[in-house]
């Protein structure tokens, strides 16, 4: 379908092949598909599972709350649940990526999603003995947690080795238009996890968990047999690892930490906002919260899909537009106590998010060389995360003092981000004729991949 992330990224392949591309930081890649065919199914199979862990993020969201109130869990031990696997992904995801710049991008695409497969079957397992009390207290508890945790754990093998392997088949000037189709699949998936989750459970209460297992393991078997990677770990040769002290990545990573939390906050506490600032009842929150959190998410895709894709922004330009997005559309959120506006202000900070996601990923990839890929994108994606442990110790502390408190601070550290992307001078130069630049004057006299 025109328009679709799987026909641009399948364009740019075509547009890049191993032997036509030239760049200084995209050079001849021995495991590239060799057919438009090949690549095709390659872009479509890594699309696909970008979906699929989507709806693993976002599925265990709206069915375990429920679930939680039956077997005795807390508000604080469900959220305790989330953050530790959070923290889990943000510490090995980029051990993954790095690993997957030495031993190629197949393998941990597979254990990313066969870790993922695992931890739904273990936690639906766990759920299922705590609703018919065989488990129940703290072993329960622990069980969960630990299930849980293997989605942070293994699943996080996925993400960075799925992008590090578009990165690897993209120049430098698609780049960010082929991370951003990533990032489009992985938004689209979250929008579908609620619904999937809510449809299989007319079959049981932790069917949802089950299925999403079942997902896994096929999107497992589909990337075994059909994604080309040909190049063996003894071909990949690293110069070094990306650390997070790497100083042509600093800036940028301190810009995704900086928007995680801006992002976050609007996420984990706009539930209570609806009831506690715009008047309506615990039975009409979350239908209404819904279509905030729906328009919000439509807008990220269509700043991933239609702007990235067909303007070509460099990441320069979307990490210095983002922030002003977000500004506006936090402040409409704690400015107004009518729904219609603070719906506004949602979508304007999903059209943000759309903006930055793809903007300081595609920067990452581009400050580095084609053989620390796995690494840098690693590391960044961790930074977005990290978020997520950060602001719920601001936002809920904040939001004890007032609903409005958590908008307010996220408004003013949103006008912070766009200051430091406006003087940082790597984000300045975050584009790929300048990037490839500074890259060739460091380069040493080898060639990473044959």
């Amino acid at each position: 379908m025109r328009g679709s992330p799987a026909h641009d990224l399948t364009a740019t392949w075509k547009a890049t092949s191993p032997m036509e591309n030239q760049d200084s930081n995209t050079p001849a890649i021995a495991d590239s598909p060799t057919s438009p065919r090949a690549r095709a199914i390659a872009i479509a199979l890594l699309l696909a599972g970008a979906v699929c862990a989507g709806m693993g993020q976002t599925i265990i969201f709206s069915v375990l709350p429920p679930l939680a109130r039956e077997i005795g869990l807390s508000n604080f031990q469900v959220g305790l649940i989330f953050m530790i696997s959070a923290i889990c992904w943000v510490f090995l995801g980029p051990r993954w990526g790095r690993r997957s710049d030495h031993q190629g991008r197949k393998r941990f695409i597979l254990l990313g999603l066969i870790g993922f497969g695992v931890s739904m079957v273990l936690f639906g397992a766990s759920v299922r003995l705590g609703l018919a009390g065989a488990v129940s207290g703290l072993p329960l508890y622990m069980l969960l947690v630990l299930t849980r945790s293997l989605y942070g754990v293994f699943g996080s093998a996925g993400p960075p080795a799925a992008q590090a392997y578009i990165a690897d088949r993209t120049s430098t000037m698609d780049r960010t238009a082929g991370i951003s189709g990533f990032a489009a699949a992985f938004g689209f998936g979250a929008m579908l996890g609620p619904a999937f989750g809510a449809a299989a459970s007319v079959i049981g209460p932790v069917a949802p968990f089950f299925a999403m297992a079942v997902l896994a393991s096929m999107m497992a078997g589909a990337v075994f047999l059909f994604l080309p990677e040909r190049t063996g770990p003894s071909e990949r040769k690293s110069r070094q690892n990306v650390k997070l002290t790497d100083q042509r990545l600093r800036p940028i990573l301190i810009f995704g930490l900086i928007f995680g939390v801006v992002n976050a906050i609007p996420i984990q506490t706009i539930g209570f906002y609806f009831i506690d600032a715009l008047g309506f009842s615990t039975d009409q929150a979350p239908q209404y919260v819904g279509i905030g959190l729906t328009g919000s998410a439509m807008a990220s895709l269509f700043a991933q899909l239609v702007v990235v894709q067909r303007f070509r922004l460099e990441p320069r330009l979307l990490m210095r537009i983002a922030p002003v997005l977000l500004i506006v559309g936090h402040v409409l959120i704690w400015l107004s106590s009518e729904f219609g506006p603070v719906v506004f202000g949602m979508v304007l900070g999903g059209f943000g998010a759309g903006l930055a996601f793809p903007g300081f990923n595609a920067a990452a990839s581009l400050a580095v060389t084609a053989d620390e890929q796995g690494g840098a994108i690693g590391l960044s994606g961790s930074a977005g995360a990290s978020g997520f442990i950060i602001s719920p110790i601001i936002a809920f502390g904040l939001y004890s003092l007032a609903p409005h408190a958590p908008y307010m601070f996220s408004s003013a550290l949103a006008l912070c981000l766009l200051v430091f992307a406006w003087r940082s001078r790597t984000i300045g130069n975050a584009g790929p004729s300048r990037m490839a630049a500074a890259l060739e004057e460091e380069k040493p006299a080898s060639v990473p991949y044959q």
